[in-house]
């Protein structure tokens, strides 16, 4: 792991946790009367921001710029792999709309309507593959053998990526999302691997045959011959689709249940009653988000938040998942209690840049549950939920592995 050393006064992010059940750290930073100074992976200083209002009004105020972070010269950057890449993360309106608009139908409710018989299908065939391993005494990993199977189908089919061009790409998308795990070169060439192999199933003489007609990148590379959209904008766009719809939604799913089989009780209750589904699905992203921070923003302007002053050019970092404790919004924060009236979370985000494939997780993630608990009554740990390690150093945290028994002992 290669952490920076903190600035005097400012703790070091991404925050460790001992094991995957510890409570969120640093909980206490939301009731300081402005913001908190951190140390950024790559060492530079920044302000990070916990409370909910706050957190909002960093995710849509303009004097908050996402490209301005990418391209300041002698700016703070988030890490040190940072690279200017001018995609749906890296891009301010009115560039930012004109490319969401593109990638927008795809996302569209009615669009992920119709995509639910093909989910129901992904998430059915791997719980056939799960439920015959698990007939024996050994464990199976439900994230190796569903989540990360059931994130690959479903993004593959948005994109529009034929069966035989469906590269194993999880490890690089490891490497891209890497703070702090890695060494910085090592985090840059996952990402460098992902672009790669999408320039080549864009631009290859076969492209046309990689790519299913009406799927995401059909539609983009066409946006792009008509210019519309740059080489540069269409595959940093396509690199981010592709790791968001991948690596979050089989960490959601994966950390999900591991919340749900760690309090029997709450996987008792989904069990027997479904209404319950969409408010334990809303309680999951809320108790613990994923992606404990959005990406950080630079300062064009001075702003003051309370107590603090951010000044133009420095960095700001949004809390959702501190947003999602804010004693203030929810009653009781630190309880898991999936009957709890779903709140306003932030785990999809807010604002221009809200999630934009978040009504297509949250299928996945019902689907995905709802088939467990209907198929798989008898599941539970194999192994204390503290044995099992955090994934810290990472955009995306949680576990890399949950071993789970299907059947009675």
């Amino acid at each position: 792991m290669t952490t920076a050393a903190p600035h005097p006064g400012r703790l070091a992010y991404p925050f460790d946790r001992d094991h995957c059940l510890s409570p969120m750290p640093h909980t206490g930073l939301l009731s300081l009367p402005g913001l908190a100074g951190i140390t950024l992976p790559s060492g530079d200083p920044a302000h990070l921001a916990v409370r909910r209002a706050d957190v909002v009004r960093i995710l849509t105020d303009r004097r908050f710029s996402r490209r301005a972070m990418l391209t300041t010269p002698g700016g703070p950057r988030w890490t040190l792999a940072d690279r200017d890449e001018p995609s749906l993360l890296g891009l301010d309106p009115p560039d930012h709309t004109r490319v969401r608009r593109l990638c927008a139908p795809a996302f569209r409710r009615d669009r992920v309507d119709r995509l639910a018989p093909a989910v129901d299908a992904h998430v059915h065939r791997l719980l056939d593959e799960l439920l015959a391993a698990g007939t024996g005494p050994e464990p199976v990993d439900l994230h190796a053998a569903f989540a990360l199977p059931l994130a690959d189908a479903v993004v593959c089919d948005v994109l529009g990526v034929s069966s035989a061009h469906r590269a194993p790409l999880a490890e690089w998308a490891r490497r891209k999302l890497s703070l702090t795990s890695l060494p910085p070169l090592q985090a840059r060439a996952g990402h460098e691997a992902l672009r790669a192999h999408y320039d080549r199933l864009l631009f290859s003489p076969r492209a046309a045959d990689a790519l299913v007609p009406g799927g995401l990148l059909h539609q983009l590379r066409t946006a792009h011959t008509a210019g519309h959209l740059s080489r540069p904008e269409l595959l940093a766009t396509t690199v981010n689709l592709f790791v968001a719809g991948h690596a979050t939604t089989a960490a959601t799913v994966t950390n999900g249940l591991l919340a749900l089989l760690a309090h029997p009780h709450q996987w008792q209750a989904l069990r027997t009653d479904r209404t319950l589904l969409r408010p334990a699905v809303e309680e999951i992203l809320r108790f613990d988000t994923i992606a404990d921070v959005g990406l950080p923003r630079l300062a064009v302007a001075d702003v003051t938040f309370g107590a603090t002053t951010i000044r133009a050019g420095e960095a700001v970092v949004p809390s959702h998942a501190h947003a999602g404790r804010d004693p203030s919004v929810f009653a009781r924060p630190g309880r898991f209690d999936i009957t709890r009236s779903p709140g306003p979370h932030l785990a999809f985000g807010h604002g221009p840049h809200r999630c934009i494939g978040a009504d297509l997780a949250l299928l996945e993630l019902r689907t995905a549950l709802g088939a467990l608990a209907d198929r798989a009554p008898l599941l539970r740990l194999a192994e204390p939920a503290t044995a099992l390690s955090f994934a810290g150093g990472s955009l995306i945290g949680g576990v890399n592995r949950l071993p789970v028994h299907t059947r009675t002992p």
